[in-house]
């Protein structure tokens, strides 16, 4: 059998509200048993604990006259050992007393005078702490002046060590039963004190005038100065005119870490610069020789079914298609290498965009296997270098949800707005149009079509536009729509779904309302009477509702009658 002891493991306890340590490898926590093995010569923690009285009391006894020795030696009172045990104050005055008188019969004279004084006054204080202290505080014996007396401290001499039982009794020198505190309390001041506080008072509150009159003697003399600086600030402050009308809506995403409403400013001017930087040249076909803009529009459909099929972000498709322009801008390519071109930026911008990029595999499949997965590769290195590696193109649908966030995030003004986004992508004259742009016109003429005609101050500052000037974009976007919209069908068909509101065949039935078919839109012209439609319509509507009201309670009343 092997000597050395058992372990004890202990229960492991898990808490189920820190997920992120739920699965952590658990501490060993070893328990030593209370009976520990030590080496020889040392002693046993077990066998101090179960010491009796008397080896207690004869071990302080010990620890008093080593200490004693020892603080004689050196010099250095030393202090005292863990494991040793406290005695009680009496028993501490009884040991120092024996042990002083054995030392004081070695020597002179005069030690033992001293020694039978100490002894004395030991004495008398053990006896002072052996009676019993009055329950009821005695009082307090004033002068007839009302002055307490002096407490006066007497030391104990030769003479009075005599009769220290009498001197016990004595109510002169019976120790007092207050607290030193509280007779500090009852304490009056004296005369001096109280002169002595009345000058420091009036020290500091004759300071703090003279601080209080240079400040006015400085405020007469600047007040031309105060008057011109206030003058300025009324000029600075807004009026009631050009208050502030907008609301902060990013101060109420102060703890989402996602909507990083301290940044979202200097985000959105990084972005504005960018996107500017990032823009295709809006006549680059000019460059080309072997294709045209029918060819880039059959393209960009293509584009929108492959994006479709597999089912990825508004953002891949917007980014593919500003590569796809930017790079037609810097290189004229032959019309047998622009399908190559078109899949190629596709590839490139999922990589960037997405999480999980569709394979060089489904790509070449895509293509109807036209091209090899080396000529795909050898293509994305081409565009990339000749773009110079900077897909920094925000796209217009960031601009889109913070314009939507100020709109109260309606989805059906959204979806109309993501269509007439994705009609920029097809129609050629929205190459040289900014996202930003592009995202508020969009917005901007869905809420027109659903019947909300205001541009608020809200969604003028958020999309950094006016209504002034959206019209131009929005302008294009109808005559799209009323001139042929189903020339690029794929557009049309994905959002003539259920699912996107059939927000294609509702934009083209409200258009033909409005403007003949293939007719000219002029909505600077336009805008004021489609204005009061939409609000005839809306009284219209209340007073319907209004008459609908009346009629129900009426027929309530007839009811309960």
């Amino acid at each position: 059998m092997s000597s050395i002891p058992v372990r004890r493991t202990t229960r492991v306890v898990r808490s189920t509200k820190d997920n992120e340590n739920a699965n952590a490898r658990p501490s060993r926590i070893v328990t030593t048993r209370s009976k520990t093995v030590l080496g020889a010569g040392a002693t046993a923690t077990s066998a101090t604990t179960r010491a009796t009285a008397s080896t207690a009391a004869s071990k302080a006894k010990a620890v008093a006259s080593n200490v004693t020795k020892d603080e004689k030696e050196t010099g250095i009172k030393r202090k005292r050992e863990v494991l040793v045990e406290v005695t009680g104050p009496l028993t501490n005055n009884k040991n120092k007393v024996a042990g002083t008188v054995a030392k004081g019969k070695e020597g002179s004279s005069s030690s033992t005078d001293k020694l039978k004084n100490a002894a004395a006054t030991t004495t008398t204080t053990v006896a002072a702490s052996e009676k019993p202290k009055p329950a009821v505080k005695p009082p307090s014996r004033r002068l007839a002046g009302g002055a307490v007396p002096r407490r006066v401290v007497t030391r104990a001499t030769s003479e009075s060590t005599t009769a220290s039982k009498t001197e016990t009794e004595a109510p002169l020198l019976v120790k007092p039963t207050v607290e030193p505190i509280q007779e500090k309390m009852e304490i009056e001041p004296t005369a001096e004190d109280e002169e002595a506080k009345r000058v420091f008072k009036r020290r500091h509150t004759d300071e703090k005038l003279i601080v209080h009159a240079k400040f006015l003697d400085d405020s007469r003399i600047s007040q031309a100065e105060a008057d011109r600086i206030a003058n300025e600030l009324q000029a600075v402050e807004p009026s009631s005119a050009n208050a502030q009308l907008w609301d902060d809506l990013d101060a109420e995403d102060f703890d989402d870490p996602i909507m990083v409403s301290e940044y979202v400013v200097d985000v959105c001017k990084y972005l504005k610069q960018i996107e500017v930087e990032t823009l295709p040249n809006p006549d680059y076909m000019k460059d080309q020789s072997e294709i045209t803009w029918q060819h880039r529009g059959v393209l960009v459909d293509w584009l929108l079914q492959v994006h479709g099929r597999f089912g990825l972000l508004a953002e891949s498709l917007f980014l593919s298609v500003n590569i796809l322009d930017r790079f037609l801008g810097s290189r004229p390519i032959s019309i047998s290498k622009l399908q190559l071109v078109g899949i190629t930026s596709f590839f490139i911008a999922t990589k960037f965009e997405e999480t999980y990029a569709p394979s060089v595999k489904e790509i070449k499949f895509l293509a109807d296997d036209q091209y090899t997965i080396e000529e795909i590769l050898k293509a994305e290195r081409y565009i990339l270098r000749t773009l110079d590696w900077d897909l920094r193109s925000p796209g217009p649908m960031g601009w889109l949800r913070r314009a939507s966030k100020a709109d109260d995030c309606e989805v059906h003004a959204r979806t109309i707005g993501k269509y007439l986004l994705e009609i920029g992508l097809v129609e050629r004259r929205f190459v040289g149009v900014v996202p930003s742009l592009m995202a508020a016109a969009a917005l901007w003429l869905a809420r027109l079509s659903l019947g909300r005609e205001e541009w608020t101050p809200n969604l003028e500052h958020y999309t950094t536009y006016s209504e002034k000037e959206l019209l131009p974009i929005a302008n294009i976007m109808l005559e799209y729509i009323i001139t042929n919209p189903v020339q690029h069908e794929a557009l049309f068909k994905k959002y003539s779904a259920k699912r996107y509101y059939r927000c294609s065949i509702f934009m083209q039935a409200w258009g033909l309302e409005r403007w003949p078919e293939n007719g000219i839109v002029n909505l600077k012209k336009d805008l004021p009477e489609i204005k009061d439609e939409i609000r005839r319509h809306r009284e219209y509507v209340v007073a319907q509702e209004a008459r609908a009201l009346r009629r129900q309670e009426a027929i309530d009343c007839e009811a309960r009658a």
